[in-house]
């Protein structure tokens, strides 16, 4: 493998590991929701009342504060760590949702199927977090730097406000996702205008066309490959066809001297 491509598979391992933080970092909602239905749990044990009930509740409480603050952690901190607390949460939920329904069942009662529900469904969600957590480690064993991710966040936002008719590096390409790319010596850098989608790719990796009939109108039908994957038909200006042309015939080889 050239030093171009080696460097292109980390350039695109920075771009996977952020897409994973920005997909953690949406995910913080749903830590609200549970710890919303937590002290909903927490509420309705209280207002039962009796003093063991009240100590039960004070503990979904707090385990519902707990998941406040993953939710906060994984907005202000996103990394795979905030699948493991996730799964942390789930899993004192769920054993909390089981002693529950165990000292029901001594004291004479019948099972309640709501603690075996959340019990299990949160069982099943901290085993899911868990897995997840491992994989992602196993994936990202050598994680980028903060000062990595701060520059390519730099140059993806710089990317998404380019304009393909200001610099020649630019292309424009209003697919679906609308595109943009910046041409950086043998790399091009695909960047979704709205999302956070990033593609790394080589001369080889990618293939514009369009069509050869000149309609008069400025742009012309064209079809864009990434890494082997189609995306819809669209229409590509004059300009940025130039920058993309103008850009392969620089990565042609040299002849020999």
């Amino acid at each position: 493998m050239s030093d171009q491509a080696t460097m292109r598979l980390r350039l695109q391992q920075v771009a996977a590991y952020r897409e994973l933080c920005r997909s953690v970092q949406r995910s913080g909602r749903e830590n609200v929701v549970y710890a919303l239905l937590m002290l909903g749990i927490a509420y309705f044990i209280y207002d039962a009342g009796g003093a063991l009930n009240q100590q039960v509740a004070l503990v979904f409480g707090a385990l519902a504060v707990g998941e406040m603050f993953v939710g906060l952690y994984k907005w202000f901190v996103p990394s795979a760590f905030g699948l493991f607390l996730d799964g942390v949460v789930m899993l004192v939920f769920a054993g909390l949702n089981g002693l529950l329904a165990y000292n029901r069942l001594q004291a004479g009662g019948g099972v309640n199927p709501v603690n075996v529900f959340f019990g299990l469904f949160m069982l099943f969600g901290a085993l899911n977090r868990f897995k997840s957590y491992g994989t992602l480690r196993a994936l990202f064993a050598e994680r980028p730097d903060p000062d990595h991710m701060a520059w390519f966040d730099d140059l993806v936002r710089e990317i998404q406000g380019a304009d393909a008719h200001a610099d020649r590096l630019v292309l424009d390409l209003p697919t679906t996702p609308y595109w943009k790319a910046k041409l950086l010596g043998a790399t091009a850098f695909f960047v979704a205008v709205t999302g956070n989608a990033v593609w790394v790719a080589g001369p080889d990796d990618f293939t514009l066309r369009r069509e050869k009939v000149d309609r008069g109108t400025g742009r012309r039908k064209a079809l864009l490959s990434i890494h082997g994957e189609a995306y819809p038909e669209f229409e590509i200006d004059d300009r940025s066809w130039d920058n993309y042309t103008r850009w392969i015939a620089e990565q042609a080889p040299l002849p020999p001297a």
